[in-house]
């Protein structure tokens, strides 16, 4: 974690802000420890955020879950794959059981084998140019198993 900062001011900081009640100000909260931790949340942090604002690690982490833009150290990427009807067409369920199987993980889960979370979305509007995905954010078009296996490889 970043020289000067402290998870300890951080956490009062945001609990006087109402999280968890609030939250926004949990995900603020949340967002900081990244920002300060290279780009993802660690675990230890997650504990003792969790355990300051007497929260369950599993609500923690189903709200870490719903934000994209949060990662753990756990699933430092983010894998989304369109499950539109148009794409499904076009092979992207292939490619779903493609992922599930070669990297031991189901939509919402992290993978055990590749090291970022998988999830399988609504449509991405780029029927066109299908089977969509997304990694990190950014889309790919016309995906297919060797895109997926370099953007995993390439992490």
């Amino acid at each position: 974690m970043e020289q000067g900062w402290s998870l300890r001011e951080a956490i009062d900081y945001y609990k006087g802000r109402n999280a968890p009640q609030d939250q926004q100000a949990l995900v603020a909260l949340l967002r900081e420890v990244q920002e300060h931790s290279d780009g993802t949340i660690p675990a230890a942090a997650l504990d003792e955020i969790a355990d300051a604002l007497k929260l369950k690690k599993t609500f923690l982490s189903a709200v870490v879950k719903r934000f994209p833009s949060l990662r753990t150290e756990e699933a430092p990427h983010l894998l989304e794959m369109c499950g539109g009807e148009r794409c499904r067409k076009r092979g992207c369920r292939e490619l779903h059981r493609y992922v599930e199987d070669a990297f031991q993980v189901k939509s919402g889960g992290v993978s055990k084998r590749g090291g970022f979370q998988f999830k399988v979305t609504g449509c991405m509007k780029n029927c066109p140019n299908g089977p969509s995905l997304k990694w990190d954010g950014t889309l790919y078009s016309g995906a297919d198993q060797q895109l997926i296996q370099k953007l995993i490889d390439d992490k």
